[in-house]
């Protein structure tokens, strides 16, 4: 089938009230550029075009001109069998991707059986700086590395991601939500620590509590750990100021020759700081610090990467 008798069979299924109520479902797409075919009409149409030579032609020659053509081609990419081929297309068509409903219907199956080969993919498009390319990596990470191929490098990944796109950072709280309902233990400290974005964080507590995957007891932990933007910075700040005070006392002693052993109560907070060096609320105050959410006129020594070590350190001497 040609191109040209692509887009006819495809407008021979057009639905016009179904391409009104898709309208409203997907911000940004221009609804002249949708016909408006159901997805059970598309997947069957992608399985008779599967082995058609001439469907080649079309998934070469990008961009489309319809929305539905877009969704035609993610189902007949989900159907290819080779590896290499499915990459390739993969990686064409990924760039004209524009919106969340082709991003998310693009699931090719060959990816699961070759996941060692697959994963450098995944590691290439959620670094890429195209949304729907860093959406797409984070949704193949779900899909086919939260199970016996798990790893806890890569909730790391997802968790490095910062983005103003809200349809990365809906998919970014949808992984962690799934990653707690397979991985629990290992993806846990991600919310306790507080290491996503404040949005990001909420929602993925929400989708967690929606879920029937994940028991009531866990979901009430979860519920305690949601984050208000105001409270929880003006927390962190008391916090940092708090071992701020304590670290300069410990400069001055160093400075000045006291002896801990001669200060009981310098040693009792020597003793804090090094809880809190490393611990959670370090790590969630340390993000804070390098989200950009802190004053900048703040005294934050206490953050750098040394500044408590080298500190203890001397006292240890």
């Amino acid at each position: 089938m040609t191109e040209t008798e692509i887009r006819q069979a495809l407008f021979s299924l057009q639905d016009l009230s179904y391409r009104d109520f898709q309208a409203k479902l997907i911000p940004g797409i221009d609804p002249e550029h949708m016909i408006g075919v159901r997805t059970p009409q598309l997947r069957a149409l992608a399985k008779a075009l599967k082995s058609d030579p001439e469907t080649a032609v079309f998934l070469e020659d990008l961009p489309h001109d319809y929305f539905d053509e877009d969704q035609l081609h993610a189902f007949l990419l989900s159907e290819e069998k080779d590896f290499e081929k499915c990459i390739r297309l993969t990686e064409s068509f990924l760039p004209y991707v524009n919106n969340w409903a082709t991003c998310d219907q693009l699931s090719p199956k060959v990816f699961g059986k070759n996941t060692d080969r697959f994963l450098p993919y995944v590691r290439r498009w959620i670094d890429s700086e195209r949304t729907y390319s860093v959406r797409f990596g984070i949704r193949m990470l779900m899909q086919y590395f939260l199970d016996e191929r798990f790893d806890p490098a890569y909730p790391e990944y997802v968790a490095e991601i910062r983005s103003d796109e809200y349809y990365v950072n809906m998919m970014i709280a949808w992984y962690f939500a799934t990653a707690m309902a397979k991985q629990y233990d290992a993806v846990l400290p991600y919310i306790e620590e507080g290491r996503l974005d404040v949005w990001t964080h909420n929602k993925a507590i929400q989708k967690c509590v929606e879920s029937r995957r994940i028991s009531p007891e866990r979901k009430e932990h979860l519920k305690s750990l949601r984050l208000d933007t105001k409270e929880r910075i003006r927390t962190q700040i008391e916090r940092i100021r708090h071992y701020e005070a304590i670290l300069s006392q410990a400069q001055k002693a160093l400075e000045d020759g006291t002896a801990v052993a001669g200060d009981p109560e310098l040693s009792a907070k020597l003793r804090e700081l090094e809880a809190y060096y490393g611990s959670r609320e370090w790590k969630a105050d340390y993000a804070a610090d390098e989200a950009g959410l802190l004053p900048a006129d703040l005294k934050r020594g206490v953050l750098s990467e040394d500044g408590i070590y080298n500190v203890l350190d001397q006292f240890d001497e």
